[in-house]
C-alpha cells in the first residue's frame, strides 16, 4: 500500500500530468518502468513513475512533492546500481527525465543536451559534425551522474573528468525557479555541482564543451591469472607512461578465470604505442578478443558496450577506494580475491579493476575551473567491485594514486544471494585494511562507483564539504533535497 503522503502526490500528479503518470494499475507499462534499471537490484515498486519533459514540468512536479511531503527519485538512464539512488518503493516516486532529451550544438562548440540523453546518443550526435565530448565508457550511460559525480571517460588525460567538462547547468531550485550557473551567474552552484551530485536541485540541461573528433586505437588481451605478479608490474609500467603521453589509457580487470587488459590509445599510429609492449610480451597471454582496432571514441564505446556489458539485468553491489600505486598492495589484493572468489556460488560473479588516473588529468580538470571532488597534481588509479570495468580516480596531495572499484553480480533468484552480498563486504573491507596498513590508503571515494554505505562527500575533504554544505544551505535552505529525496550521495549522511 502506498503511503498517504505518496498517494496524494500521485493524484495531484495525474492531474497535472495526464497521460504521463504511470502506476501499478497500468501493468505491462508500469512493470516495463520499474524494471528499466541496469541492475535488478533497483527494480523497486515505485507508488508512481512520473515522465517530465522539461524543466517547467519538473518546478510542477517538485512543487506537488514539497506541498504532500512525497519522498522522491530521479532517474535518467538508471545505469547506478545502488538501490534507491534512482527509485524508491511505494512510499514515494520517480521523476522519470528521459524525455529532456534534446540536443543543440552552439556555433563555439557548446553542446546543450538533456539528462535524458546517453552517452551513445550524443556520441552519435557530435560525431557527425567532427567532434566529441568528454563522456562515458559505455553507450548506455546517461548524462546526468556522469556529468555531476566524477564520470571517467575513455581519455581522461586529455581534457579531464566527465564534471570538468561542464561548462554550465540548468538547474531547478527546490523552491521551483529554474535558474543557470556557470563560471558567471550563480558560479558556487556551477562549481559544486561538479561532483556534489543531486544536493542542489534537478539539473535539466547540461552545457557540455566540446573537441575535435577524437581518434581511438584499443585492444583487449587476456591472460593466466596465475601471471599476477607480471600483470601488475606491466599495468603500473604504463601507468608510469601515461604521466609522459597523456594519450595513454588501460585498464585491468580480474574476473574469474582471466585476466582481461584493456589498452587505449588516443589516436590511430601504424604501430601500437611502445608503452604497450611491456604487456604484448608476457608469455601468459591466453587471446586477444579484440585485435589492434583504429577507429574513434563513440567505435570504442560501442565495442566496449557489447563485449564487457551483461546483455541481461543482474543484481549489482559495488564499491571504491583509492590508494597509492604499489605491485606490493596489487599482489596481495589478487591473493586476497582468489580466497574470497572461492566463497561465491555459482551463477554468481565478484571482480574488480584497476585504472589509473594521471596528473594530465588533473591539470586539465584545474584549468576548466575545477570541481568539488579535491583532486591534486599526482597520477593515481581507482579500483571498483563492478562487472568489467573500473574507473580511476584522484584524491588530494598525494604522488599516484590507484583507483579501485569492486562488483558483485548474481541473479535475483540465487539463493546464496547473501553470501554474495557478504564477500563483496569481505573484500572491500580486506583491501581497505591492507592499504591502511601500509600507510598507503586515500581518502578520496569517486561518486560514480562507489557503493551506498560509502562517505563520499566527506571523502573529497573538510574544506570542500563545507563549500557543499554552504552551497546547499543557499540554493535549498529548506533541506527538501535533504529530507525528501529517497537517497543517494547526500549531505544528510555526511
Amino acid at each position: 500500500m502506498a503511503s498517504a503522503a505518496a498517494t496524494q502526490a500521485c493524484d495531484l500528479l495525474k492531474a497535472a500530468f495526464p497521460g504521463q503518470v504511470t502506476t501499478l494499475a497500468d501493468g505491462p507499462e508500469y512493470e516495463s518502468k520499474r524494471d528499466q534499471p541496469w541492475s535488478q537490484t533497483c527494480w523497486v515498486p515505485s507508488t508512481a513513475f512520473v515522465a517530465l519533459n522539461s524543466a517547467g514540468e519538473v518546478a510542477s512536479a517538485l512543487a506537488i512533492i514539497k506541498k504532500t511531503g512525497c519522498k522522491f527519485a530521479i532517474r535518467s538512464s538508471g545505469h547506478n546500481p545502488n538501490v534507491g539512488f534512482s527509485s524508491v518503493d511505494d512510499s514515494g516516486v520517480v521523476f522519470d527525465l528521459r524525455g529532456l532529451n534534446e540536443k543543440t550544438l552552439d556555433s563555439d562548440g557548446v553542446l546543450h543536451a538533456g539528462p535524458g540523453n546517453t552517452w551513445g546518443e550524443v556520441y552519435q550526435y557530435l560525431q557527425g559534425k567532427g567532434l566529441s565530448p568528454t563522456g562515458g565508457r559505455e553507450v548506455q550511460v546517461g548524462l546526468g551522474g556522469f556529468l555531476t559525480g566524477g564520470g571517467y571517460p575513455p581519455f581522461p588525460s586529455l581534457h579531464g573528468t566527465g564534471p570538468d567538462n561542464v561548462k554550465g547547468f540548468e538547474i531547478v531550485l527546490a523552491n521551483g525557479n529554474i535558474v543557470e550557473a556557470n563560471a558567471s551567474i550563480n558560479e558556487s552552484l556551477w562549481r559544486a555541482i561538479k561532483g556534489g551530485t543531486s544536493n542542489f536541485g534537478i539539473v535539466t540541461r547540461f552545457d557540455i564543451e566540446t573537441h575535435p573528433l577524437i581518434k581511438a586505437q584499443f585492444t583487449i588481451d587476456m591472460y593466466d591469472p596465475s601471471d599476477y605478479m607480471n600483470i601488475n608490474a606491466a599495468t603500473l609500467s604504463v601507468q608510469d607512461e601515461m604521466e609522459k603521453d597523456p594519450k595513454l589509457n588501460l585498464f585491468t580487470n580480474y574476473n574469474m578465470g582471466f585476466v582481461a587488459v584493456f589498452q587505449l590509445y588516443a589516436d590511430c599510429p601504424t604501430e601500437r604505442p611502445k608503452a604497450f609492449e611491456v604487456l604484448e610480451n608476457l608469455p601468459s597471454k591466453i587471446n586477444t578478443p579484440l585485435p589492434k582496432t583504429d577507429g574513434t571514441v563513440l567505435s570504442f564505446v560501442e565495442t566496449l558496450s557489447k563485449m564487457g556489458h551483461v546483455p541481461f539485468s543482474l543484481n549489482r553491489k559495488i564499491a571504491t577506494l583509492t590508494t597509492k600505486l604499489s605491485q606490493e598492495l596489487y599482489d596481495d589484493v589478487y591473493k586476497l580475491w582468489q580466497g574470497i572468489s572461492k566463497k561465491i556460488p555459482d551463477g554468481a560473479m565478484l571482480h574488480y579493476t584497476i585504472q589509473p588516473l594521471s596528473t594530465h588529468a588533473v591539470q586539465a580538470g584545474e584549468h576548466r575551473g575545477a570541481n568539488m571532488l579535491g583532486l591534486k597534481k599526482i597520477p593515481q588509479t581507482c579500483k571498483r567491485l563492478t562487472r568489467w570495468l573500473i574507473f580511476v580516480y584522484l584524491i588530494l596531495t598525494y604522488l599516484n594514486f590507484t583507483g579501485w572499484v569492486f562488483t558483485a553480480e548474481w541473479p535475483k533468484d540465487l539463493e546464496k544471494g547473501s553470501t554474495v552480498v557478504e564477500a563483496h563486504e569481505e573484500l572491500l573491507q580486506g583491501v581497505e585494511k591492507m592499504a591502511r596498513d601500509k600507510g598507503i590508503l586515500l581518502d578520496y571515494l569517486c561518486p560514480s562507483f562507489a557503493g551506498a554505505s560509502q562517505k563520499v562527500m566527506r571523502s573529497f575533504g573538510g574544506p570542500n564539504l563545507q563549500r557543499i554544505q554552504d552551497v546547499a544551505a543557499n540554493y535549498d535552505p529548506d533541506g527538501v533535497f535533504q529530507k525528501l529525496q529517497n537517497d543517494g550521495f547526500l549531505l544528510r549522511y555526511a
